[in-house]
């Protein structure tokens, strides 16, 4: 195939890597910019028909599009404005109520207009918050569409469906929609996330589950939205307090970011959560909620798990039965496994049980006693560990005290419990000791062992 050729549409065109470009010079919101135009080819069968009428019909619609596009820029950064804070330094104009159009195109620029074999076409940006591919603003639809990964254009699938409306696929195992949903009083996008290969249509489970989301989705963001106040403030009867008083709570740490529905209709929530800028899922389909990371809610359906009357849905392996919990520890929410040593297949037994029923009991009132614990422990081994500290005048014998040494000195990794004696405590790691730290609970007392003596 020629590495050049005149094209009766696009031009003077150069193939190179599976493509055909040329370069157009725009300006576009206060920049002038080089756009390159790519048309894919990546068999060498030549341009098509349907990606000519596509051209034609993107630089009919040019100018519309330079004007409808920016909302949508907008609406995806504020969508995403979480993650982007993470990643980027944003300046004080920048935040998700005061950002600009004008800013927001300093941040990010248009580099390639991409058309696809079957005439789809859209805007790559690169952006200062996505290193190398960037993102996609689908242009060839009724109206723009934001895609996350260029590959959705490079090789797209897409599909409008009488329930779900316009889905692509991610090019990995799920159809992606897109629709608004209301959470904290502000309308928010959700995705709407399908399981499903691109060769597989839509079930029919997956349509009842939406349909049965749709009429329970403000029950379940409500019943969701207690089990967070509880969390915060720091037990069921306090936040029922709080409901009954009716006063205002507003629990917007953690936000549903995506509706997952695998292929069997279950289906639940992906939620962002400020606290440590991770995700967990929720799953709603069943008649308890349940809090898992997000891997298992995706993969929900072909994971081992069982449900235990004490200790709810676990999932499990062969060496270990585990589920996610959500827990204030020293005055900060974190994200935290539980795990259940139960070797070789062995199942969950009363003793593991009544170990999770005595650490139920003692945790309203367990950190007061973990503050004493760990002062004693610190200043028992204050000469080891002044040393690793980074700020040592701050943790000097005559400044440091029960409230500011937890958080310094002890990372917490897990709830643990062994099925084999029933022992449960938090596992953490220490500065000075390579094998970690056990907070041990037994007969209602609280002990600090070597992490080794628990496992």
């Amino acid at each position: 195939m020629a590495d050049m050729i005149k094209d009766e549409v696009f031009g003077e065109v150069e193939f190179e890597k599976n493509i055909w470009w040329r370069s157009m010079d725009k300006t576009l919101y206060g920049s002038d910019v080089v756009i390159r135009v790519l048309v894919q080819d990546k068999n060498q069968e030549g341009i098509l028909d349907v990606q000519r009428k596509a051209y034609q019909t993107y630089l009919e619609n040019e100018e519309r599009y330079i004007k409808e596009v920016p909302q949508y820029i907008l609406d995806y950064y504020k969508w995403n404005y979480e993650e982007i804070d993470r990643v980027v330094y944003l300046e004080p104009g920048d935040q998700k109520d005061t950002i600009t159009e004008e800013r927001l195109f300093e941040m990010c620029k248009v580099f390639f207009l991409q058309i696809a074999r079957d005439g789809s076409f859209g805007w790559v940006l690169g952006c200062s918050w996505i290193k190398n591919n960037g993102f996609v603003v689908l242009l060839s639809e009724q109206e723009p569409r934001i895609l996350m990964k260029r590959d959705e254009l490079r090789y797209i699938h897409k599909l409008n469906d009488d329930t779900f409306g316009l889905l692509v696929h991610d090019v990995a195992n799920s159809w992606k929609g897109l629709t608004k949903h209301s959470f904290f009083g502000v309308e928010e996008n959700l995705v709407i996330e399908l399981e499903g290969s691109a060769e597989d249509s839509i079930t029919d489970a997956q349509k009842k589950a939406y349909a049965e989301y749709l009429e329970k989705e403000e029950e379940l963001f409500k019943r969701f939205s207690k089990m967070m106040l509880t969390v915060y403030a720091g037990s069921e009867s306090k936040a029922e307090e709080m409901l009954s008083q009716g006063i205002p709570v507003n629990v917007a740490t953690v936000l549903p970011k995506t509706l997952y529905i695998d292929k069997e209709g279950n289906y639940g929530w992906i939620c962002y959560t400020s606290w440590d800028a991770g995700y967990i899922g929720v799953l709603l389909s069943d008649d308890e909620i349940y809090i898992m990371n997000e891997f298992d809610l995706r993969e929900y359906r072909t994971k081992d798990k069982v449900k235990d009357e004490v200790l709810g849905l676990m999932f499990y392996d062969s060496m270990m039965h585990q589920k996610l919990l959500i827990v204030r520890l020293a005055g900060a929410v974190r994200t935290l496994p539980l795990h259940v040593r139960t070797m070789n297949g062995a199942k969950i037994n009363d003793k593991v049980r009544a170990a999770y029923k005595r650490f139920l009991e003692l945790n309203p009132t367990l950190w007061e006693e973990l503050k004493d614990l760990t002062l004693e422990y610190y200043l028992g081994n204050y000469d080891e560990f002044i040393q690793y500290i980074e700020d040592p005048d701050e943790l000097c014998k005559n400044k440091v005290n029960r409230e500011n040494i937890v958080p310094e000195l002890l990372e917490f990794t897990s709830l643990y419990i062994s099925s084999s004696d029933g022992l449960v405590g938090w596992l953490c790691e220490s500065l000075t000791d390579d094998d970690g730290l056990a907070f041990e609970f037994t007969d209602g007392k609280i002990k600090l062992i070597p992490q080794p003596e628990i496992i």
